[in-house]
């Protein structure tokens, strides 16, 4: 004869968890990377280089630069040439996230025959800091007066 029993076993109950608030701080996200100046400067020095056309240039501008871009900035560069306001220099302040891989630094650029320029600029970063497409914009912008 066999005999079989059930065992109905409670498991005993937990004990209640509160949390407790020391007055510490959270951690935080751990800060994007932001470019360094020198990163800053090298893209605009290079973008800046009368010497070499912007159909070279895509990869420092988020998106690249298209063609009739290529040539209009290549025009731009050429009347800034003929008018001595090349070759820049540029001088970089203060550089702060925007968000995750994107910064904003203020930069300013002076030429041998054009008034110091300073313009807040956007840069992100598509494996390599670039300018941002609108920003590189408006740096093309002091060529056009």
């Amino acid at each position: 004869m066999t005999v079989a029993s059930v065992v109905a076993v409670t498991p005993a109950s937990s004990p209640a968890v509160s949390p407790m608030v020391f007055g510490v701080p959270l951690p935080l996200d751990p800060a994007a990377p932001l470019p360094t100046a020198d990163q800053v400067t090298g893209v605009l020095y290079g973008l800046a280089d009368p010497n070499v056309p912007f159909a070279n240039k895509g990869y420092l501008v988020e998106g690249g630069i298209g063609r009739l871009e290529a040539r209009t900035a290549d025009a731009l560069m050429r009347n800034a040439t003929a008018r001595g306001q090349v070759p820049l220099s540029f001088t970089v302040g203060a550089i702060t996230p925007l968000g995750p891989g994107a910064a904003s630094a203020t930069v300013t650029a002076t030429g041998p025959a054009m008034p110091a320029t300073t313009q807040s600029v956007t840069f992100v970063n598509q494996g390599a800091w670039k300018l941002s497409r609108t920003s590189a914009t408006a740096v093309m912008a002091i060529f056009g007066g």
